[in-house]
């Protein structure tokens, strides 16, 4: 079931967040006058972004998107997008099935809702597609090379003493052996007979 659950968590954050991130590179490279620069990125023209019209950027089906600096701009989205989808959903066969689920759903949003007849051009079209893949896959092997800390040992490193009887591995679930009840958490005493479960 957990599966499932990451696959729609995945398809729903890739589906809404990609068109905001390219927004905001928009809305970022245009505060910062990366214009100085020879950086400039012609999404926003001056008039309202439809969605339509953003999901065609991202889709590479817009020619302008194709070019110089706004397809920089679509890499960026794609890479940075997955890249922190992946690591908040952390199942890489759930991510990769949203990568294609969110790239067919912009497909089908394009051309059944808006009637908007696409071009899509291989190979260049599908880099989104091989971009969002490699950014799964790095933050999933980041996250298997790095070490992640237990809540005791963040608190132990920051220098706050943790008592041994908080350290100790408790299998659960446990029986009491005054009464024979069984304990479901890690309790200090047996909540029907009320015997002291850390002294035995």
């Amino acid at each position: 079931m957990s599966g499932i659950t990451d696959y729609l968590k995945a398809l729903w954050m890739g589906f809404i967040s990609l068109p905001v991130i390219l927004v905001i590179i928009q809305f970022l490279s245009t505060q910062l006058s990366l214009s100085r620069f020879g950086i400039f990125l012609t999404l926003y023209k001056g008039t309202p972004l439809s969605i339509n019209y953003i999901v065609k950027w991202l889709l590479l089906a817009e020619s302008e998107a194709l070019h110089g600096v706004n397809f920089w701009a679509i890499v960026i989205t794609w890479g940075l997008g997955w890249l922190f989808i992946s690591d908040w959903v952390r199942n890489i066969k759930a991510t990769f099935l949203g990568v294609f689920s969110t790239y067919g759903l912009y497909i089908l949003y394009l051309s059944l809702y808006h009637r908007v007849a696409l071009k899509l051009v291989f190979p260049e079209s599908f880099i989104p597609i091989l971009l969002a893949l490699a950014s799964t896959t790095i933050m999933y092997y980041l996250r298997k090379v790095k070490k992640t800390k237990t809540f005791f040992e963040r608190l132990r490193d920051s220098g706050v003493a943790i008592p041994e009887s908080y350290l100790k591995k408790v299998k659960l679930p446990t029986t009491c052996d005054e009464c024979g009840a069984i304990i479901l958490s890690n309790s200090k005493y047996c909540w029907k007979c009320g015997k002291d479960l850390e002294n035995k």
